[in-house]
Formats: C-alpha cells, structure tokens, sequence
C-alpha cells in the first residue's frame, strides 16, 4: 500500500500566521449558525469533508466515541483524507485561532469538545508493513485492530495495547505499553519517524537522523503537543502465535487479594522477558483477574500441526506460576490458558472486558509496587468502591521498558525503574452515577500520590481534569526530560497552539 505524498512547503521556524501570547488563546469566533460554520469552511477546504451540527452525519460522528463521557457538541467536524488537507485544516484553525482538538480512536477526553473544531482523522487509516525493513507505518486514524490486521499475513507485530478499538497514534505518542513491552520496550521506543503538521499547517518528516530528530524526540512520549501527526513509522517484531490467556484468581478475602497481587508482582520480576502479564482488581469482586503469556517464538511451536498441541510446558515461568490449583495463593484459579494466535485472539482477548461506555479515567506510574501500594489498591477496590462496574488495572514496566535511558524519548516513564508499574484507575459508571465514581477515583489517585509516583502524557480514555499547576503538570510527566521537551516545543509550536492534551508550555513562556 502507498500512502499519498507529504506537502513539500518548507519548514517555518517562527510560523507567521499566530499571534496569540504563550498560553492563552483567543476566544473562538462564535459562528452565527450552521450554514455559516458549512459555508465558510467548505469554501476554505473544498476537497475536505465537513459535517456541521442540524445533519445526520455530524450526529453520527460526533457520538461515536468509545466513551459516551466525553460526547459534546463541537462547532464543526472536518475528516480529512489526506496530509495536504491535514494541513489545510490545522492552517484555518491557527490563523481564525480557533479551538482544534483531534479525533483518532476517540477514546481521548477531548475529541469531541463543545464548540471545537474536530480534526476527525477516522478517514486516514492505512497501514503499510516492510517486512524486509521490519517496519510498519500508520496513517493517524489507523486503529490498533488496524495494524493488527495488516501485520498478520507476515508474522510481525508492533508494541502496541490491548484494546483494537484504541488508535495507533494517541496511545503510542504518550508512551504506548502491550504485551511486547517487556521485550521491546514502550511504543514510543520503537519510533523509525513521524510526519507532523504544524502550527502554520506545513508538514515535516522527523527521522532519528534529520534536522527534525528533535521533534521525534519530543513526540515519542509528548503526545499531540507538538503538532498533528499524520503518518507514524515504528519497527516491527517476529510475532505470530504465543500461549496464555485469562485466568480468575479467587480471592475471598482482602488479605488473599493483596497476597495474590505481591507474589504476582516477584514472579513477574523474576520471569524471562518474553512472559506478559497484566492484573486487574476489579471493584467488590472476590477475584484477581490476570492475563498472561509466553511470546518466545522459539518456545511456542509455530507450525499450526504442533501449535495445537502446545500446552503449559512450553513455558517454565508460566508453568511455575498456573502449573498448581491456586496460582499465586488464591483460594483457586479458573485457569483458560491455550496455544493463541497474537492477532486474531491475543490482541482482543480484554475486548469484552473494555465495551463503549460511560468512564472517567486517571493513571499514575509507582516506582515499585510495595506492599504498601498494594494495601491501597486492595483497599480502594474492595472497601471503598463506587460500583461494581469500575476497576484498577496493574500494568509492568519492567524488562526492556527500563533498559531505556530516561532521556532517550520524551517518555520518562517514572525514571525507567525495573521495579516500576503503571497504575491505571479506570472508573467506569451509569450516566446517572457519575458523580461517585469520580470522586473515587480522584481519591484513589491522591491516596497513590503519597509514593512518589509520576505520570504520562496520555489522556486516557476518560476527561480526566487537571488540578494541578502546568509546572507540577510538566513535572510529574516529564521528569528531567522537562526542559528539552519545553525547548521544542518552542521551536515548532512557540504560541502554544495545541493545547488541547496534556500541555506543555513553550520555554520561556
């Protein structure tokens, strides 16, 4: 598959066409109705789609969104199909100084914000693999489902998540983490380039060798703060069928479940990088769900004849873990482990477990998961929970995650410990129940605070606010990392006009 040529425009140190100072922005015009709002952008970008609020379409696209939480009404919606009207859209909305949020996957808390005008990347979602070069490119709308698909037929796979739904590019920008994290890193890790639109609306291409090797820098863990990025290159890695798979781990007291998890966490540390595995406490349930798997290709047979015959002892780590009635010291355990293919099953298998909903998210990066850390995720999970419904998700960023020095990307990643875990609060809820469960999980959040716990520049899949000042904001994401990434932030974005993420101000704002 090829993709469609970048604009050729020259690169524009100090973009021209914004004049707004650092950190405000100038009140979007109010359109005066939407006739006007189809009018004025259809004539300034007619080869691109724009859906406008009083038309099905725009109903349509404007509530599909993962997360019902986050569907508002924006002024506008322009689906681009290629980078030239990508540009085009990012040029009208910094020169009218209009609000420009970005849709991808939407899963994102603002891609659909009140009297925005949505950059809805839905329509550009090739995925082209090089499997002589091991690399695999995605347009910005590709979704994890996407890349999975197209990667299949060569037995490659990137570092990616867990949920098809999500989009390539706003998880992988923040960081990104999947089951081949402890192998091969973050997602961000494994970044060849990126074509970014900037703020004056021209495309540049950052290679790790160019003059934009500092913009592919700064995007491998800052997000969408520098531009818009229509076209993502990452390396690719031999993956085609592994073993594992769900298991329930009992738990019918508060004390079993933080057992479960503390010896979950020394055997996880201690297993071969090739074995994933991810925990879940879900809220007032009597249970420590896990996945796990073993990806070692040498490991796992990969002829169809004998794959289907694999079983626990293709994998001394997970046989030593789920080889016995109660895995890790639970009362017992509802062991579905079986040979899978990575694609079509591995990659889906939490599908069911993350439907469209109502959710408000948060996460925090703990540098070690002490058993002080776990007695609150017990605690918050099975004493003061909000629902049935909402649940913590114990995610590893030991292995290959930690090899990395901390200021290889913009990702800091709570220091790169090998200890080190993400924490990701997902409160899901009722719409009539909303205000529960995001107390709770601004609770949760503060209570985890207390350990020196840093975060990522994610949005998540929830609206999570921010109360915190940008300085602490900046701080707790990027670490030592903060003031490079403020540096080029004020070469390629200086008026701070993407602030529609986890912002980082320009230095010397």
């Amino acid at each position: 598959m090829t993709f469609p040529r970048s604009p050729s425009s020259p690169f524009a140190k100090t973009p021209t066409s914004t004049t707004s100072p650092v950190g405000s922005r100038i009140s979007p015009r109010r359109w005066a109705t939407p006739e006007h709002v189809s009018k004025t952008l259809r004539n300034a970008m007619p080869t691109t789609t724009v859906l406008v609020p009083g038309e099905e379409s725009y109903e349509t696209e404007r509530t599909a969104c993962w997360n019902a939480d986050v569907v508002h009404k924006p002024a506008c919606i322009c689906q681009p199909t290629t980078t030239a009207e990508v540009c085009e859209v990012v040029k009208f909305a910094s020169r009218r100084q209009e609000k420009l949020v970005l849709a991808g996957g939407r899963h994102g808390h603002d891609c659909m914000e009140d009297d925005a005008l949505v950059l809805d990347m839905s329509k550009m979602k090739a995925v082209a693999v090089d499997a002589e070069q091991m690399t695999v490119t995605v347009e910005g709308g590709a979704r994890l489902g996407d890349m999975d698909q197209a990667c299949r037929p060569f037995g490659l796979a990137c570092v990616t998540g867990t949920n098809p739904d999500t989009g390539v590019c706003g998880l992988s920008l923040a960081g990104g983490g999947g089951y081949m994290s402890r192998l091969y890193g973050m997602a961000c890790d494994n970044f060849v380039s990126a074509e970014v639109v900037l703020a004056d609306g021209t495309a540049v291409l950052a290679t790790k060798d160019n003059e934009h090797a500092e913009l592919l820098w700064a995007v491998a863990g800052a997000g969408s703060n520098m531009g818009v990025v229509t076209r993502l290159t990452m390396r690719a890695h031999k993956m085609d069928r592994v073993f594992g798979g769900l298991t329930i781990n009992t738990a019918l007291q508060k004390s079993t479940a933080a057992e479960i998890v503390g010896n979950w966490r020394d055997w996880l540390l201690a297993a071969p990088r090739s074995v994933a595995s991810v925990a879940v406490l879900p809220c007032g349930a009597p249970v420590v769900p896990m996945i796990s798997v073993e990806l070692d290709q040498e490991k796992v047979p990969q002829q169809p004849e004998a794959a289907a015959k694999t079983g626990l002892a293709c994998s001394p780590a997970l046989q030593q873990a789920f080889g016995k009635l109660g895995a890790f010291g639970s009362n017992l355990s509802i062991k579905m482990l079986k040979p899978m293919q990575y694609h079509s099953e591995l990659q889906p298998a939490l599908e069911q477990m993350q439907q469209p909903g109502h959710y408000f998210d948060a996460s925090v990066i703990v540098p070690e998961l002490s058993e002080a850390v776990i007695a609150t995720l017990v605690k918050y999970t099975r004493e003061l929970h909000p629902n049935s419904q909402a649940a913590v998700i114990v995610f590893p960023l030991s292995g290959a995650v930690a090899d990395a020095a901390v200021d290889s990307a913009a990702f800091y990643g709570g220091g790169r410990r090998p200890r080190g875990f993400w924490i990701i609060i997902e409160g899901k809820f009722e719409p009539d129940k909303r205000a529960p469960v995001v107390a709770w999980v601004k609770a949760l959040k503060a209570a985890l605070g207390t350990f020196g716990v840093s975060e990522t520049a994610h949005t998540l899949d929830g609206n999570m606010t921010q109360d915190a000042s940008a300085s602490q904001q900046m701080g707790a994401i990027f670490g030592p990392n903060t003031r490079r990434v403020r540096e080029v932030k004020a070469k390629y974005d200086p008026t701070n006009f993407f602030t529609c993420n986890r912002n980082i101000t320009p230095l010397g704002a």
